[in-house]
């Protein structure tokens, strides 16, 4: 790999990336040239029309080929942005999107509003452990447990509490099962794409974990047991539990729900794009 400049160099990986069909080919070069320089953004700018350091070459070279594979940029990184803060992300894991801060959002104005001085909270398929880690770091005087049945996954969420000082309890184990006592809100972003979508999912998403994304025939393979662990752990008044969910099952999970939790408030959130994202179990 040569160029001139910084700039040049930017628009070479760009034409390459975008030959493989990656959209925002521009932004991906910059960001991997950035990651490979260890320059801020700031750097970047400044030297744009300097030469690139040469040391650096061959491990930019190396992180262009592994993105032309659609390799996520996250997972060649090794970092990505979640409610502000940035969380170790690798092939173990789901790497956490923009709509699933709405489960963050909700529970803060939860417990909030309902006056929970000493929250305990649950987060179910917790993987880089990017929600619990935000919870505990954003309710200081939260207990926060989180659970996967992944160990690969609780290494990366352990990594993420321990880099951002986070206190949280960590288990190994499915759902709800490794938990005891009750709780005051129960988050989880569980697998929900329906088995006959995967196939067909980005290429990016096709290279992150199966576990983490198949729900089955009907999306609901793992949402059901959870409910059921969700009906036996959450407090029974003054109570919460909110659940990622995807568009094309957002009527199954609101009879699941309506039939599973008879005396709670049930209703879909929907996304900043207006789609539904979140079933909402509210016990008054």
């Amino acid at each position: 790999m040569t160029a001139e400049t910084v700039s040049t160099l930017i628009q070479s990986i760009a034409r390459r990336l975008d030959a493989v069909g990656i959209e925002d080919a521009g932004i991906d070069a910059r960001l991997l040239l950035r990651s490979a320089f260890g320059w801020t953004a700031a750097q970047q700018l400044g030297q744009l029309l300097d030469p690139p350091p040469a040391i650096y070459l061959d491990d930019l070279e190396s992180m262009v080929l592994r993105r032309e594979t659609r390799e996520p940029l996250q997972y060649i990184t090794g970092s990505t942005e979640f409610y502000r803060r940035n969380f170790t992300v690798n092939e173990s894991v789901l790497i956490p999107r923009p709509e699933t801060e709405q489960l963050v959002v909700q529970t803060l104005a939860f417990v909030r509003e309902r006056g929970i001085e000493n929250p305990r909270i649950a987060d179910i398929c917790t993987g880089s452990g990017a929600i619990a880690v935000s919870l505990a770091l954003e309710l200081s005087a939260a207990e926060v447990h989180a659970t996967d049945i992944s160990s690969a996954a609780l290494g990366v969420a352990q990594q993420n509490a321990d880099d951002l000082n986070a206190e949280l309890d960590i288990y190994e184990g499915n759902l709800l099962d490794p938990l005891s006592g009750a709780f005051d809100v129960i988050v989880s972003n569980p697998p929900y794409i329906l088995a006959s979508v995967m196939p067909s999912l980005q290429a990016e998403v096709t290279r992150e974990p199966s576990l983490a994304l198949d729900g089955g025939n009907d999306g609901l393979d793992v949402i059901r047991p959870l409910f059921e662990g969700i009906l036996a752990r959450l407090k029974p008044t003054n109570s919460a539990a909110y659940i990622e969910i995807d568009p094309p099952i957002e009527d199954a999970v609101l009879v699941l729900a309506l039939a599973t939790f008879p005396h709670a408030g049930i209703s879909l959130l929907t996304d900043l794009a207006g789609l539904t994202r979140c079933v909402s179990i509210e016990h008054a």
